[in-house]
């Protein structure tokens, strides 16, 4: 692998702006990409969600990721800078730091990347995860019929590998058991985690699903930054699970999303709306008074779990300790 160019790709992703609802512009460089590479189809759904099939073959190593971020869109040009192993933006007018957006551009980079180098190889870059995995429910989930297991790179840190999210058993015991080698070789845990488009696919499909952490930190936050030895570790963690794993992997008891009903139209950060009202406003304990204070005071609890931020409170107090400091 080209490291230089492998970096120089992804800082190029990061120079490119793409919040939620205008991602125009990261849609039209993701094509141009694909198109480069050679012996891809590319499909769009209704939504707009990009599907890229790369030879012809009965089953497909596959992937998927976001292509929109939190970060709204200023007009100046957004600079990406490798200090010191670790990519960090600047907004080129008023020279002050900018969130990277390596949530999910870390994601959209290996996705890319593994399209490079694999034979046979199928891709979705959704839109619109970040107000509620808007595109990825609207997905055909027919594309992954003969996908082995569906990989996605959307979360903070670099040693998590996600089992499930919000309760949703994302694979099943056989495909943790032929894992676990390359999960030791790569220091991986299993972990439960937050909402990201592969639970879509869960609730749909009968498929082997799973995300993890891909090596960016402070999401969603001006300070976001990205290190580039976890990200190539990372890419390097992908193409071991591939080439290890051959069988075509399922989960064959169903997966049913208990928040079918309950969604609306909201803000990345806070997501209030009326509707809601009536749900439990966090209690005044100090782990869930140091969550509405982060989160905002639109966070909404039921059951224990989040219905703006789609998380447990479990996973919400590990999420704000790890990434934020109150002052």
């Amino acid at each position: 692998m080209n490291s230089r160019k492998f970096v120089d790709n992804l800082k190029k992703l990061v120079t490119i702006q793409s919040e939620s609802y205008n991602t125009r512009d990261m849609a039209r460089y993701i094509v141009g990409v694909v198109q480069s590479i050679g012996g891809c189809t590319i499909t769009n759904d209704k939504y707009g969600n990009i599907y890229v099939t790369k030879g012809n073959a009965d089953k497909y190593d596959s992937m998927v990721c976001h292509i929109d971020t939190v970060h709204s869109i200023v007009k100046a040009k957004i600079h990406a800078i490798n200090i010191d192993g670790n990519i960090v933006a600047f907004n080129g007018k008023t020279m002050k730091q900018h969130g990277t957006g390596g949530d999910d551009k870390v994601g959209i980079h290996i996705t890319l990347e593994l399209l490079k180098r694999r034979s046979n190889f199928k891709a979705v870059f959704f839109l619109d995860e970040e107000v509620g995995c808007v595109g990825s429910a609207k997905a055909d989930f027919k594309f992954f019929n003969d996908c082995r297991f569906v990989l996605e790179c959307d979360r903070r840190g670099s040693n998590d590998f996600v089992d499930s999210i919000s309760g949703t058993q994302l694979y099943s015991k056989e495909f943790s058991k032929d894992i676990q080698k390359v999960l030791q070789k790569y220091n991986r845990k299993e972990v439960s985690g937050g909402m990201t488009d592969v639970v879509e696919i869960a609730y749909s499909t009968n498929k082997c699903v799973a995300n993890m952490s891909c090596g960016y930190y402070n999401p969603h936050t001006d300070t976001e930054y990205i290190n580039i030895e976890d990200v190539i570790d990372t890419f390097n963690f992908c193409n071991d699970l591939y080439d290890i794993n051959k069988k075509m992997y399922s989960y064959d008891v169903a997966r049913v999303n208990q928040w079918a009903n309950y969604r609306w139209d909201y803000d990345p950060y806070y997501g209030t709306n009326d509707a809601f009202d009536h749900y439990d406003l966090l209690d005044d304990n100090n782990a869930d008074k140091k969550i509405k204070e982060i989160c905002g005071p639109g966070c909404m609890l039921h059951d224990n779990y989040c219905t703006t931020c789609m998380m447990y409170t479990e996973e919400l107090t590990e999420f704000f300790e790890d990434e934020t400091t109150i002052d």
